[in-house]
């Protein structure tokens, strides 16, 4: 009849009624509950207390075997464990060898190996006794010594039972089946004796091997003490200069115009031998050598050291000096650090870029810098040929015996006048002011033509005749102009006097020239013609004849009213007096009603001769 195979898991399953799935058989062999007769005709104990088993094989609940004594039918708790404990103990006391695991106890970076994985050989295995305080699973004895050996499947050893093998000093490993559940008990013999997992609960010479550790790591300890006070006394800081050093490296980037990234505040600048700004320097020179591949920190410090620049006492700087140094407010780095800070802190200037792993990139601020500073370097040369082509164009005017003597370079490295500096100096001035001064002289020869005065700014040019000549040629356009001037007045001064006359003759006639020639109170008792001298007296002279016209058509008009109204009077005065003479007379007779004047007199217009008319006879008489 072929037997069931039994599970590991199945040594610990059971029913939905506790029942379990597995028992002991009358020769020592486990038993299936499927491959035994039901009730006390299985003949089956429990592996955990031994006792008697009954097989419940009913139709109803799920198959499984009970305590036989236990009216609940419960299984005993420990029944699973001792079942494995008893079938390990089988194969160990088969084979008689087991493989150790490792043992190795480790502390900063130090260890010691307490056990090498090997194959243990013993000479029997003893079954869940009774040691000292606890119960082992199995118990491995060699010669005098024992090895407890603890299985895991449901779960692991607790602490109170390695702490009791701890104080008992017994060497003790814990293999681990819980991964091995779905195997045949009948299968599990290599994975016990070699291939499960398995750790050491405790070994007797653990606690030997922590204490040679604690002894290393206090030495130690005392050692990096020194080693980090020897460092200490060994590091000087370097701070930035404060003055322009003569490097080589620091003069080359000076030169390129990247003062601003050298001569960095650094911790870590005393690893080097060279001053700050010569060390920061030649990284950066040696960044830009890089043109195929990315710069990498480790470059710089490459470049540092293949020219010896590293102090030999911190080539080599283990990272607890490192950290002791800065933990103790030391402005300490090792080398590779400070080259890394030092690019961080160029890159935080906007000159670099980082990259991935270490990887530094020139920015458009770094390669602007740069051409700048070469376009600064070239421009002396640029603007003194621009200069001497401006030069020459302003003197090839003149005659040649002027600029004989003139030598294009002494005049640019003299001083111009009231000023403090020469042309090859300005040549290295910024744009504004160079092309300020350019354009001063570019127009200079213009302004010696159009605006010529004594002592003008010659910049030092040979235009002393030129200039001469020309405000010759001023003075005598202006003598000239006066000249013109003073004509144009005079034959403006007579066509007033002219118009004045004119004007005066028609308006007063014979009396003109008595006008002309008498003191006039509205022309400040001068004569119209002495007024006429100037523009303006002859514009008030005008005012005053226009005055004296306007006054003289006036009495005029006056005059005209008053003739038509004497004479329609004269007219009334002959239709009443019969005597034409006797008329007459009474237009010249004095009469006090009209205030002893006569009709004549008093008549001025239409309205005084209608007065003098109401004192005519009424009617036609001789008298």
């Amino acid at each position: 009849m072929q037997m069931t195979r039994i599970l590991l898991g199945q040594l610990f399953d059971c029913t939905e009624q506790g029942g379990a799935l597995v028992a002991e058989g009358p020769d020592g062999e486990l038993r299936h509950i499927d491959d035994v007769p039901a009730g006390l005709k299985c003949s089956c104990v429990c592996p955990g207390c031994q006792r008697r088993m009954v097989a419940r094989k009913g139709k109803i609940r799920a198959h499984g075997f009970a305590h036989h004594s236990d009216p609940e039918g419960q299984s005993c708790t420990s029944a699973g464990e001792t079942a494995l404990h008893k079938h390990a103990k089988a194969i160990l006391d088969r084979e008689l060898k087991i493989k150790l695991p490792e043992l190795i106890i480790a502390k900063e970076g130090d260890q010691e190996v307490v056990v090498h994985t090997n194959i243990l050989e013993f000479e029997r295995a003893i079954l869940e006794t009774k040691d000292g305080s606890i119960v082992p699973d199995v118990v491995l004895e060699l010669g005098g010594r024992r090895l407890i050996v603890e299985f895991k499947v449901t779960h692991a050893c607790d602490e109170t039972k390695i702490a009791r093998i701890r104080s008992m000093n017994v060497g003790a490993i814990e293999i681990d089946l819980a991964g091995y559940r779905d195997l045949a008990l009948e299968d599990l013999a290599d994975d016990i004796l070699y291939k499960a997992p398995r750790v050491w609960l405790h070994n007797p010479r653990e606690a030997d091997a922590r204490h040679r550790l604690s002894e290393r790591h206090r030495q130690r300890e005392e050692d990096r003490k020194r080693e980090i006070e020897n460092f200490r006394r060994l590091y000087q800081h370097k701070h930035p200069s404060n003055v322009e050093g003569k490097g080589e490296f620091e003069s080359l980037l000076r030169l390129e115009g990247l003062d601003q990234i050298i001569n960095l505040p650094i911790d870590g600048a005393g690893c080097f031998v060279v001053p700050v700004a010569e060390w920061q320097a030649a990284i950066i020179h040696d960044l830009l050598s890089f043109v195929e591949k990315p710069f990498r920190t480790r470059n710089g410090v490459s470049g540092l050291k293949s020219r010896n620049w590293i102090d030999p006492n911190f080539r080599y700087v283990p990272d607890y000096v490192s950290t002791a140094l800065k933990e103790s407010e030391l402005q300490f780095a090792p080398p590779m650090k400070a080259v890394e800070d030092y690019l961080r802190e160029v890159a935080r200037l906007g000159f670099l870029r980082a990259g991935r792993q270490e990887t530094w990139y020139r920015t458009s601020t770094l390669v602007n810098s740069i051409e700048y500073a070469r376009e600064v370097r070239e421009r002396p040369i640029r603007r003194l040929a621009e200069m001497r082509e401006i030069v020459t164009k302003q003197l090839n005017s003149l005659p040649e015996y002027e600029v004989r003597a003139f030598e294009f370079e002494d005049w640019a490295n003299t001083v111009l006048p009231c000023r403090d500096y020469c042309v090859a100096d300005a040549a290295r001035y910024d744009e504004p002011e160079w092309s300020m001064l350019c354009r001063e002289i570019s127009g200079l020869q213009s302004k010696i033509r159009f605006s010529p005065r004594p002592g003008m700014d010659l910049f030092g040019l040979p235009f002393v005749g030129e200039l001469q000549r020309s405000l010759d040629r001023k003075r005598n356009e202006a003598e000239q102009r006066e000249i013109d001037r003073r004509e144009k007045e005079l034959a403006a001064e007579n066509a007033r006097i002219d118009h004045i006359k004119e004007m005066a003759f028609e308006v007063l006639d014979d009396q003109a020239q008595g006008w002309l020639d008498g003191p006039n109170s509205s022309l400040a008792s001068s004569t119209p013609l002495a007024a006429a001298r100037s523009e303006e007296g002859y514009g008030k002279a005008i005012e005053v004849l226009d005055k004296l016209r306007q006054n003289l058509e006036r009495e005029e008009i006056l005059r005209h009213r008053r003739d038509i109204a004497v004479a329609n009077l004269e007219e009334q005065a002959l239709s009443r007096y019969y005597d034409p003479d006797k008329a007459r007379l009474w237009m010249r007779s004095s009469r006090p009603e009209l205030g002893g004047k006569s009709p004549t007199e008093f008549t001025r217009d239409e309205k005084t001769a209608e007065i003098c008319a109401q004192y005519l006879p009424t009617k036609r008489s001789h008298r």
